[in-house]
């Protein structure tokens, strides 16, 4: 499958999860590809703003460019969103990570596989559905 219809796939199935959840949801078509910031899906519902990057792959780690994190923290400080890298894992699912996860790098920000299974937030937690155990 192309990367981009792989993508584009992973986008339309986590709409579809934030839809099931009580959002209104919006997927940004070329989000990548336009000069303004802009992430690859927006969530809405009366009290919680989320904005998300989607990544779909299998690799032992997950690099996002500074450029990329900066931009998209920037339009979430615009918007007042919480803002998430969904890393979709085959064979493993969804795993919800905050910038805050990721480990600063000369060329970016990084997390491995196993790091990023273990640390990710559920998406029942993300939407306000469930409370996070401590």
């Amino acid at each position: 499958m192309a990367h981009y219809a792989k993508g584009a796939n992973a986008e339309r199935e986590l709409i579809h999860l934030l839809y099931d959840r009580g959002f209104a949801v919006v997927r940004v078509a070329g989000s990548g590809k336009t000069s303004l910031p802009c992430p690859d899906i927006v969530a809405l519902a009366p009290k919680v703003k989320l904005a998300f990057e989607c990544k779909a792959w299998d690799k032992e780690h997950l690099n996002i460019t500074t450029a990329q994190m900066d931009e998209l923290y920037k339009w979430c400080a615009r918007a007042g969103a919480e803002f998430y890298i969904a890393w979709k894992v085959p064979h493993k699912g969804w795993l919800f990570l905050p910038g805050k996860f990721f480990k600063k790098t000369p060329k970016g920000y990084s997390i491995s596989q196993r790091k990023a299974l273990v640390k990710h937030i559920d998406l029942e937690v993300i939407a306000g559905l469930q409370k996070r155990l401590k």
